[in-house]
């Protein structure tokens, strides 16, 4: 299928691990998600001290998760776990940032920033690649909030992970066609480029990655719903990110959700494992013919 590499939240395997060996077995490697992982439950904790609580603060915090005294103890344990696997060769960069809430709009970005200076004194060779997240919308619009952009800087982040699905939606309306979604993404990147670049995000110094939607169908227990794109929009969304410039094409299949896994991923549904074969094959080969018009 042509997967190089997996994000892992939380704790990367290590090389020696049954994971990390199989991983070594196919020549993969691990982009390591501890930091992300980290930096969601040290804003959880700050969030609980917001007097009234935001609304949404118990679904996106829904369960528990590791306690600081402060921000010194929550960068202690990031250099703490930069230190522990310095060693290890699987890992190739950091997912540094995801999902952010309204209610502290760039209050990552700071931290960020402290962040990438312990992964430049610890492992300078791993870039802190932070995620931004977008939808898709039935009738060809899309959601994207200018200020989800807030929490970058070219001094926290050395690349920029963009990852764009279907909304959700409740399992009682109708279900959209997926033609009636935008999968090339013509509007939702714009809009998205606009606001980064606006806080200094430049695509030849902070390489764009493109992270595509490869799962869907009901939300077990609950009554919601995610489309799940067909073989043909998996592979019209991957193209669409490599001509907009993306260096690397990821796709998110959704398995490790607190809320259950969703009906539709790779693992139990062929359509999407063709979909993403023909994305990869489709951006190496607009890759290899942008490479050869710029020679």
């Amino acid at each position: 299928m042509g997967i190089q590499v997996e994000f892992q939240y939380g704790n990367p395997p290590a090389e020696n691990s049954e994971l990390g060996q199989k991983f070594n077995a196919l020549h993969m490697k691990v982009v390591d998600g501890f930091i992300a992982s980290y930096l969601h439950y040290y804003e959880c904790q700050r969030s609980r001290s917001i007097i009234p609580p935001p609304p949404a603060l118990n679904t996106y915090c829904a369960y528990g998760y590791p306690r600081f005294s402060g921000e010194e103890t929550f960068l202690a344990a990031i250099a703490a776990h930069l230190q522990h696997v310095i060693n290890n060769h699987l890992i190739i960069g950091y997912w540094v940032l995801d999902d952010w809430m309204p209610w502290d709009k760039g209050n990552a970005k700071q931290l960020l920033v402290k962040i990438h200076a312990l992964i430049q004194q610890f492992t300078p060779d791993r870039p802190a690649i932070c995620g931004f997240g977008g939808t898709l919308t039935a009738n060809h619009t899309f959601g994207w909030d200018d200020w989800v952009a807030d929490n970058f800087s070219p001094d926290g982040c050395d690349e920029v992970g963009l990852y764009i699905y279907a909304t959700t939606m409740l399992a009682t309306n109708p279900i959209p066609a997926p033609e009636t979604y935008d999968w090339s993404m013509s509007s939702i990147l714009p809009a998205i480029f606009k606001s980064l670049q606006r806080r200094g995000w430049n695509r030849n110094n902070q390489p764009l990655i493109g992270i595509g939607q490869a799962f869907g169908g009901p939300i077990p227990n609950s009554n919601r719903y995610r489309l799940a794109p067909t073989s043909k929009y998996i592979a019209m969304q991957s193209k669409s990110f490599c001509a907009h410039g993306a260096i690397g094409l990821v796709f998110y299949a959704w398995s490790d959700s607190e809320i259950g896994v969703f009906s539709q991923s790779p693992m139990n549904t062929p359509d999407i494992v063709i979909g993403i074969r023909d994305g990869i094959s489709a951006c190496r080969q607009y890759w290899a013919s942008a490479s050869t018009v710029h020679h």
